[in-house]
């Protein structure tokens, strides 16, 4: 039996373990789509080749439209209201360049996986599906990127547009009925080239959970019965087999211990996706620790959402997740690959800088605060952050130069928030 558990577990991450589920042209539309229905005049083609979708667009601001787009819509769906259930899918899997053949800056792309619920969409208004989408830039020959679905969240734009109640502000992916990647946000006029080299979905065909269980049951019961012909043979046995059961107790408590070590452990937040403190810890020591790392120049940023506790207690916890997670996407959208964002605790989160000086480091600092307190957000009030801002010297460590940055940080929140407040190196 044991060998047939080990067997079973052996195949589960052999072949069970990873479902892939390629979207490619053959099985479903590929087409372009730009401004043009809103009044604007940017233009947009799409061909393709022996494997890969190469779109070509040429973004233009109208007097009748500001906001030039373009992008790719690929029907998941047999119809408008039928699409994908993505509910055993965690990773969207991308292989995309994307470049401004007219500039030198890195675009960023916006993926959306769009949801049709009758409670709010309609059939003949496109814009009613739900928007589950966020931005990134994938730039020319990076590869395959893997893009956790439970990232994505629900632009608030479209909450505000449709009028969505809260029950259904949430991610939904339950029916997909279309993918679409689109251009960023405030893109540059220009001429951008996408090459779609491949899209797939990642999931199980069996969820780890569920095969464990259903192995636990079995050798639970297993243990049962044999515990059952112990006890009919002797009452020694009986004594040892509720020795073993003491024992696989103590076991079980010890595994639940380190399962919780472990989840300590990983590399991201669970609410918010961002990095904690223990992954940034590994980072900074490989990175910035001993002779070389410490000459390499860092900063710091320390932000905390300005009354915060406010919002938890006016609209409710759950709502000041979504918050969390929702600043978390509209930061990660500022910073660039080489910028570590990290959740500190609770309101608060610490952006690393490498190669920054403390005047590079303020400016971010300011664009983060101007974006935050500019942004629309999802409970509809206001939001701000306090930013201290902090650069380590050749011979400060790392701790030091985040305590600096604290103190900065509360500087800013005495003299009123809203605000960024930078320490000069010490001397």
């Amino acid at each position: 039996m044991v060998i047939l558990t080990i067997m079973l577990v052996q195949l589960y991450w052999m072949h069970g373990s990873s479902h892939v589920f390629k979207i490619f042209p053959g099985e479903y539309a590929f087409t372009s789509f730009d401004d043009q229905e809103q009044g604007g005049i940017s233009t947009s083609s799409i061909e393709t080749t022996d494997s890969d979708i190469v779109l070509n667009c040429t973004l233009n601001k109208s007097d009748a439209y500001q906001w030039p787009y373009c992008g790719i819509t690929v029907q998941l769906g047999e119809s408008v209201h039928q699409g994908l259930n993505l509910r055993r899918y965690h990773t969207i899997r991308l292989n995309i360049d994307f470049s401004q053949l007219d500039s030198d800056q890195e675009p960023n792309l916006r993926l959306y996986l769009r949801n049709f619920n009758p409670e709010y969409s309609v059939e003949d208004n496109e814009y009613s599906q739900k928007y589950n989408g966020l931005s990134y830039a994938p730039g020319v020959d990076n590869g395959v990127i893997d893009i956790p679905i439970a990232n994505l969240q629900v632009l608030t734009w479209w909450l505000a547009d449709n009028h969505i109640p809260i029950e259904h502000s949430a991610p939904e992916f339950t029916n997909i009925t279309k993918l679409e990647l689109a251009t960023g946000s405030n893109q540059f006029v220009g001429q951008y080239q996408m090459t779609v080299k491949s899209v797939e979905l990642v999931g199980n065909y069996v969820e780890g959970e569920t095969l464990m269980l259903v192995l636990l049951v079995f050798w639970v019961s297993l243990a049962l019965v044999y515990s059952a012909i112990e006890i009919r043979r002797s009452h020694q046995l009986i004594l040892r087999s509720q020795f073993r059961h003491d024992h696989l107790r103590k076991l079980n408590s010890e595994l639940q211990e380190q399962n919780i070590h472990f989840a300590e452990l990983a590399h991201r937040d669970a609410l918010t996706g961002a990095m904690n403190r223990y992954s940034i810890r590994e980072w900074l020591n490989t990175h910035f620790e001993g002779d070389l790392g410490q000459q390499k120049a860092l900063s710091a940023l320390y932000l905390d959402i300005d009354h915060f506790k406010d919002v938890n207690d006016k609209y409710g916890h759950t709502m000041g997740d979504d918050i969390l997670r929702e600043f978390t996407m509209v930061i990660l959208g500022i910073l660039s690959p080489s910028e570590r964002l990290v959740r500190w605790g609770g309101e608060e989160f610490v952006v690393f800088c490498p190669g920054f000086d403390l005047k590079e480091a303020s400016e971010l600092a300011e664009k983060i605060r101007h974006r935050i307190e500019s942004h629309i957000w999802v409970h509809g009030d206001p939001l701000t952050t306090s930013i201290g801002v902090a650069s380590r010297s050749s011979d400060e460590r790392t701790n030091e130069m985040l305590t600096r940055a604290d103190e900065a940080l509360y500087t800013a929140k005495r003299k009123g928030r809203n605000r960024v407040i930078a320490t000069p190196r010490p001397d």
